[in-house]
């Protein structure tokens, strides 16, 4: 997929894979299954009394944009179609960043234990010469994940191959999550978010949500569905750190890595010029709507240390 490709118009973003996006959904539902003993629901019937239940239990914006904000762990199971209905412009937008978030930091969060573990076989590496079976059995699997299978099945693996899977396998801010969900659902009012919980925008052949005004000397492109909110999250992830176009964002977050800065999202947006038509006119949207919307704050929020709560939305 190269930055060059044409896009159904301004609006659509560099699409995924069928095959990443399976993974994404196989992600998704070994994680589900993974915690589903470790969770309470909650059912909500209104916008109003999700934004009061967040409010009762001290989730507000003011906590958000006060940095370092411990998060709770809610996960929502899906996108009403009225979600907003009732709710003043900045209360839409305030409910819309305290749901999405924690399933950001939730999916960053699966990332960065990958990447601890894999920055352990690093250190395990520079020690001795060999890897153990399984050792190398979970980093193989981890370099098909990510887009970068060994050519040659017996190649042993190097500090340079896992230094180069390491760019990859990586956290994206959440003040950058946050403002692209915004920006390509509408604050999750489009069609695509309530019909596919599809956040970000994202495209591909033949299996998904027809647009209206399809051009069809493009093919056959639909926007991308998931079951879930946070499978739409993790693919949008895999997506920034596997498509060949946003090479130029994971350089910029290596560079911050390597002077053990905290990963900001203005900056780093600065790498996903290939992620719409607009260009440089989509990266400053991203960033005025961070800096508007005080996201800065959320990039260095973290999620508290007890079970997660479903949300469960269904006809609001």
């Amino acid at each position: 997929m190269k930055s060059t490709e044409k896009r159904p118009n301004s609006t659509f973003r560099k699409r995924v894979g069928l095959s990443l996006l399976g993974l994404g959904v196989a992600i998704g539902a070994v994680f589900f299954a993974r915690d589903s003993l470790d969770s309470s629901r909650l059912r909500i019937t209104s916008p109003q009394e999700l934004s009061a239940h967040f409010d009762d239990i001290g989730y507000t914006s003011k906590l958000l944009r006060a940095g370092n904000a411990q998060v709770p762990r809610f996960v929502v199971s899906g996108v009403p179609k009225d979600w907003a209905v009732g709710l003043t412009v900045d209360r839409k937008k305030s409910l819309f960043f305290r749901a999405v978030l924690p399933m950001v930091l939730m999916v960053n969060d699966e990332i960065l234990t990958d990447r601890t573990r894999l920055l352990k076989i690093r250190d395990i590496l520079s020690s001795r010469s060999s890897l153990d079976d399984d050792e190398l059995r979970w980093l193989a699997q981890l370099s098909m994940r990510y887009g970068l299978p060994s050519k040659n099945a017996s190649k042993r693996p190097t500090i340079r191959s896992i230094n180069t899977l390491l760019r990859r396998v990586d956290a994206v801010p959440p003040s950058l999550a946050l403002s692209q969900a915004a920006i390509e659902s509408a604050y999750a009012s489009s069609r695509f978010a309530v019909e596919g919980n599809a956040l970000f925008g994202q495209w591909r052949y033949g299996k998904g949500l027809v647009p209206e005004n399809q051009r069809t000397e493009l093919g056959d492109y639909r926007i991308a569905d998931f079951k879930t909110p946070t499978d739409s999250i993790r693919a949008y992830m895999q997506n920034l750190n596997t498509n060949a176009a946003y090479r130029p964002f994971r350089n910029l977050r290596a560079a911050a890595r390597a002077k053990n800065e905290t990963l900001r999202g203005a900056p780093l947006a600065g790498g996903l010029l290939a992620y719409s038509e607009k260009g440089q006119a989509y990266v400053s949207l991203v960033r005025s709507l961070i800096a508007r919307n005080g996201l800065s704050a959320a990039d260095s929020a973290r999620l508290k240390n007890h079970q997660t709560t479903r949300i469960t939305t269904g006809p609001l």
